[in-house]
């Protein structure tokens, strides 16, 4: 069992209540929006760049969306047994990760296949350099998704420890606290810092960047239509 989700699912609530619970903060920032592949010229290769990039990309994006609720859940999960009703905040996310992990777990196949299709897409081409730019595409774009799949795979893994731990089995001293763990830095008893959250969502981030820099100038350089001579 994973350290730090074993230490906060043995927290138990203080013995005094604390002040009713503020209503939990939004995501630090929105959900980025990153542009589609759009190509003019009709061809082979630059039909497969424009369909199998956007393909990977558009669910990898909603995906980028979930993880930014899941943020907010974990920050919820770190604090939910400071509170007299944790028995309900504990179900209640319970409940939502479930259905946060279960939209990730649908969404990796489809999304795989369409990086595996666009790498193979460079077969298409006889030029070495449109060649490159695909199989550059497609390695971002597989970083990308190694990432997610690493996140839902872990978060899956919390919502598991979480239908196994009996939330109701009573009260604990120290608020399910050892004196051990008391000692321990507050980094080893955050679920997010555990799970690398943060550095893990962030290089997603970078590589969706860099494989849409790479598709972009794929497709502007060998996909779009000559421009109009002057008059």
């Amino acid at each position: 069992m994973m350290v730090a989700l074993a230490l906060i699912l043995a927290l138990i609530p203080p013995p005094a209540p604390p002040a009713p619970a503020a209503a939990s903060p939004g995501p630090s920032a929105s959900p980025r929006v990153l542009k589609t592949i759009v190509t003019v010229k009709s061809s082979p290769y630059c039909n497969a760049l424009a369909d199998h990039f956007n393909a990977a990309l558009v669910p990898m994006i909603a995906n980028d969306r979930v993880f930014a609720v899941v943020d907010v859940q974990l920050d919820d999960m770190n604090d939910m047994f400071k509170y007299p009703d944790y028995a309900n905040r504990f179900m209640d996310l319970r409940a939502k990760l479930l259905k946060e992990t279960a939209t990730l777990d649908a969404s990796l196949p489809p999304m795989h296949d369409e990086i595996v299709a666009l790498r193979e897409s460079g077969k298409l081409t006889t030029d070495p350099g449109e060649a490159k730019e695909m199989s550059d595409a497609a390695a971002q774009l597989q970083d990308a998704y190694l990432h997610q799949m690493q996140l839902s795979t872990d978060l899956t893994g919390v919502v598991q420890a979480m239908m196994r731990y009996n939330i109701l089995r009573g009260p604990h001293p120290l608020g399910g606290w050892t004196p051990y763990e008391n000692t321990l830095p507050a980094d080893e008893k955050n679920i997010k810092s555990f799970l690398h959250y943060g550095p893990q969502v962030n290089s997603v981030d970078m590589a969706e960047n860099h494989a849409v820099d790479i598709a972009t100038n794929a497709a502007q350089t060998h996909c779009a239509s000559a421009s109009p001579p002057p008059k």
